[in-house]
């Protein structure tokens, strides 16, 4: 099937995840390199006799592998909605949405709460969903 005329709206969506992605890709980075300073911290407390009571890192180095998983998926559904690829741009867009969706209720439950940028990240993705399964699902066909 030929690929028609892309709409303005799938230009301007592929644009808005390219913001957003870029600025999760640069969180996830900030996330892991400060995740390594606090168990460096921890590990060099341990040893000179300091008992860590704290809660666990497992669930942040989720949230930041989540965080960086989403950039991902944001970047390259965008590039598929340039090219209007079926694939690229309407599976892993959906993707994103149910990843992003997901990874901010699992936040929420697990005492992260609800706030400014836990809404963003309900909104953006839920609206990425309805537009790819509308007003896109005909534009993303390659």
């Amino acid at each position: 099937m030929a690929i028609g005329k892309r709409p303005g709206g799938l230009t301007a969506l592929a644009v808005l995840n390219f913001v957003f992605g870029g600025i999760g890709a640069l969180a996830a980075l900030l996330g892991f390199g400060g995740l390594a300073l606090v168990r460096e911290t921890i590990q060099k407390a341990q040893e000179n006799g300091v008992k860590y009571e704290g809660q666990s890192l497992t669930m942040a180095y989720v949230a930041v592998a989540l965080t960086g998983a989403c950039a991902l998926l944001l970047i390259v559904s965008g590039i598929g909605y340039i090219k209007q690829s079926r694939f690229a741009g309407r599976t892993l867009g959906n993707l994103y949405g149910l990843l992003s969706i997901g990874g901010t209720v699992l936040s929420a439950a697990t005492g992260g709460g609800i706030g400014v940028f836990s809404i963003l990240f309900l909104v953006y993705p839920l609206l990425t969903l309805i537009l790819l399964n509308s007003a896109f699902k005909a534009n993303l066909v390659d």
